[in-house]
């Protein structure tokens, strides 16, 4: 998203600015940026027509960092999800110790494990996955005070880096 405002909103606010539309200006802080391209991409009433090509490469920015922004949110249709994504999407590791991935099951499901909430042991849950890679846990065995009973959540491309 950072880079998202860097590359394409930025930009698009100064040249709005520097053109003098000054509503623009002041309602794209409301609307998070958006008017600032309409400010930017408008034609410049004092100037000469222009090639319209030009804007082809802000329109190019903003769909890359579209997709690039869905990838990194639910890169497992793509990637697939795998036993240590999921593992590092569930559990709560404690800079790297612990399971390194969740074991499949016969029934489709996984077997993952997370720290309880003193970091004093590792509680296992049941988990099931969908092919977004969000995926809804239930805790095996007994439940012990620090532990939630069901967790949810999602894989996202941080669980597949680190």
């Amino acid at each position: 998203m950072v880079l998202f405002w860097a590359v394409g909103v930025i930009p698009a606010g100064v040249i709005t600015a520097i053109r003098g539309q000054w509503l623009l200006f002041w309602c794209g802080w409301l609307t998070l940026g958006i008017l600032w391209f309409v400010g930017a991409l408008a034609p410049d009433p004092d100037g000469g027509s222009r090639d319209p090509r030009w804007m082809l490469a802000p329109m190019a920015i903003v769909a890359v960092m579209v997709v690039l922004g869905i990838f990194g949110a639910r890169p497992a249709p793509v990637l697939g999800l795998n036993g240590g994504a999921l593992q590092d999407s569930v559990g709560n590791s404690l800079l790297g110790v612990g399971e390194d991935s969740c074991d499949p099951e016969p029934d489709g499901a996984w077997e993952c494990w997370r720290w309880d909430g003193g970091y004093s042991s590792v509680v296992s849950y049941t988990v099931e996955a969908d092919w977004k890679g969000c995926w809804h846990a239930v805790l095996r065995g007994r439940p012990t005070e620090d532990s939630p009973k069901r967790l949810a959540g999602c894989a996202t491309l941080v669980n597949y880096v680190f």
